[in-house]
């Protein structure tokens, strides 16, 4: 009875113990996926919790509700590449940040705005899809026919910056050669834009994936 006895503890203390996964993990890629398909997992909401949530996959948000803006809280990114998939109504307006480097003021200043706008009056190329918002125009400008799956590819090296839309390089930027950009932080947090424009006007995104570059 004895022996018998201690062989269980003894199987007790032996017993793996299992780790937890990660769900930050990189996959075979390379790519962390900062949006899980499934919930907001990871990610912080700088407004009205009620203005962003997951529908089948899709991270929604629609216009009035006051999302204003959420990021990614688990860590910050310094060089990376980051592939955004959206979509937007008509007469929408939305977003994605990066290097953004606290929740405190408006990321589009604190950091980097890559602009998503469909709107029936056409903004200057230094604020339509694809722009550093306020900073920088696009070249070539992209089509902004709205309710069609886009994709964004944003490349950060030091001072040096990239967007890619639908494969075609849209800004090629090197933040050190303009007085408003050359202090701006080169690492910070990512951030996704709610639909900022009026009641009945959407933004969606599918994919938000970061691959650091080392």
């Amino acid at each position: 009875m004895r022996v018998f006895t201690v062989m269980i503890l003894v199987m007790g203390f032996c017993a793996p113990v299992m780790a937890e996964e990660d769900p930050w993990e990189p996959d075979e890629d390379g790519y962390i996926h900062l949006f899980n398909g499934e919930d907001l997992e990871g990610w912080n909401i700088v407004g009205n919790d009620d203005g962003f949530w997951v529908e089948d996959g899709i991270l929604r948000s629609e216009g009035g509700l006051g999302g204003n803006w959420m990021y990614f809280e688990e860590r910050t990114f310094d060089d990376y590449e980051l592939v955004v998939e959206w979509r937007l109504s008509e007469d929408g307006n939305s977003g994605v940040f990066i290097r953004v480097p606290s929740e405190e003021g408006n990321p589009w200043v604190t950091g980097y705005e890559v602009q998503i706008v469909c709107e029936t009056h056409q903004r200057a190329d230094q604020h339509c899809t694809g722009s550093l918002y306020d900073y920088v125009a696009v070249d070539p400008r992209p089509d902004e026919t709205p309710e069609e799956w886009r994709e964004f590819v944003i490349r950060t090296e030091g001072e040096h910056i990239q967007v890619f839309w639908e494969g075609e390089q849209i800004i090629d930027f090197d933040q050190s050669t303009m007085e408003r950009t050359e202090d701006k932080p080169l690492e910070g947090y990512i951030g996704l834009q709610d639909s900022h424009a009026a009641d009945g006007t959407w933004v969606e995104f599918r994919t938000v994936k970061l691959k650091p570059i080392e």
